[in-house]
């Protein structure tokens, strides 16, 4: 079996049927919160237990078999956070799904591979993170895809360490420290490289770094990253998109490698340059229409070939 998602190993293929279940659903999308029902009637049927999401905080995670998340990714990074370790089956709500590998439409057979013990568990590593003030952590925490120091309205010079060693001094708007399952998010927005299934290594990557010294580069694993902020100008630290303490100068920022391992559960033959591929493609929004001004009818608009073509 190949992987889908970048950084995520294939682990283990999974033979024994889960038979406690957890269940999680978006409530921010009523598609969601209505197809949880279905579910959670697929599995009971089956003879498994469900375990609603509130009274999943309160269950001996090493007893619980697999949780399915219906929602999108960052709902994906939510749950691994809060239950470390345990192999998430994730079914797309959101946008582009890769972590949530299952579409919608698909859900009853990825419910009946999963009862069948029909999966593979792919893992990847994660991160932790502190924010280090006068020798002392006063923030942090564990993340999924990526650890961010961001500068306000500002640039924010920012030193980079390596097991204690200086690299360089980054000014900019940032620093971006991601996994490899991770690398498909800011991190490759922000120019950085994709980290495929079998790289083991964390990418640490400038923000619109105003320095001809601004390339991305690979860390081991196991090495230890910190971030200074070296000037007296606003940054944030920042665990998967949310914001968690300002930083200031010459706090330091402490990432390694989390204890925990991230697990997604794959089903079938899968194909991590293909998804990328389909996933990124530039028709992902093709019916996008502005929020200002007049919107042309449906059958108005111009293909998508043809927007911003060049007149010769």
């Amino acid at each position: 079996m190949s992987d889908t998602t970048a950084g995520l190993a294939p682990h283990e293929d999974r033979r024994e049927r889960p038979r406690r279940i957890g269940l999680i659903a978006a409530k921010s999308k009523e598609e969601a919160r209505e197809l949880s029902l279905d579910v959670a009637r697929e599995l009971e049927r089956a003879g498994a237990e469900v375990i609603p999401e509130e009274r999943l905080p309160r269950e001996d995670l090493r007893d619980i078999d697999a949780i399915v998340v219906l929602g999108g990714d960052g709902l994906m990074m939510r749950a691994a956070n809060a239950s470390p370790g345990v192999p998430l089956l994730g079914i797309n709500f959101g946008n582009v799904g890769f972590l949530a590998l299952v579409e919608r439409r698909d859900w009853r057979p990825a419910i009946d591979a999963l009862l069948a013990g029909d999966f593979t568990v792919q893992e990847g590593p994660t991160l932790q993170a502190a924010l280090v003030r006068d020798d002392k952590a006063v923030a942090g925490g564990a993340a999924i895809n990526d650890v961010v120091v961001r500068s306000g309205a500002r640039m924010v010079d920012i030193e980079i360490y390596i097991d204690g060693r200086y690299v360089n001094t980054y000014p900019g708007d940032g620093m971006i420290v991601s996994t490899p399952h991770g690398s498909t998010a800011y991190c490759m927005a922000a120019g950085g490289p994709i980290l495929t299934a079998g790289v083991r290594g964390f990418a640490i990557v400038p923000i619109s770094c105003h320095s001809p010294i601004r390339m991305p580069f690979v860390v081991p694993e196991q090495a230890m990253i910190e971030m200074v902020v070296a000037n007296n100008h606003d940054a944030w630290l920042i665990l998967d998109g949310a914001e968690q303490a300002p930083v200031r100068q010459w706090d330091v920022v402490r990432v390694t490698r989390g204890k925990d391992p991230f697990r997604l559960v794959a089903l079938g033959t899968t194909d991590f340059y293909e998804a990328f591929r389909t996933k990124f493609n530039f028709r992902i929004r093709p019916n996008a229409v502005p929020s200002r001004g007049d919107r042309p009818p449906a059958g108005d608009r111009a293909p998508i070939a043809e927007v911003g073509a060049i007149s010769r």
